[in-house]
């Protein structure tokens, strides 16, 4: 195993071990019986943000690198890609956009019954 993929598979472990040590101390919390548990809960859970933030910047810069890899390889210049990016992001968002007005309108319906589109003249 490649040391990069220990040092990740090490670190999600153990951030995994501490969000389970933060859910265990949270429960256990009593401000009669086990005021420390409070104290602890939030230390095993920042431990656990700083261990899994490990993994998971290598994810992202992976992905980043291949992401450059394929641009490089595909030909196109950057401004290329940019526009690209810029009017597939437009258009999901303009779908998305449609896609809830849809579903609210369904929703309205739902609760309020069906609605008449009269016109009031």
């Amino acid at each position: 195993m490649r040391i990069k993929t220990a040092v990740g598979v090490t670190s999600a472990a153990f951030g995994l071990g501490c969000v389970i040590a933060a859910g265990i101390n949270g429960l256990d919390y009593n401000a009669w019986t086990n005021p420390g548990a409070l104290n602890r809960m939030v230390q095993f859970g920042g431990a656990a943000l700083i261990l899994l933030a490990v993994p998971t910047s290598m994810i992202i810069i992976w992905f980043g690198r291949e992401f450059g890899r394929a641009v490089r390889r595909s030909g196109l210049t950057p401004g290329q890609v940019t526009v690209i990016g810029v009017v597939g992001m437009t258009a999901a968002e303009y779908e998305w956009a449609r896609h809830n007005e849809r579903v609210s309108e369904r929703l309205t319906e739902s609760v309020m019954g069906p609605t008449e589109r009269r016109d009031p003249w």
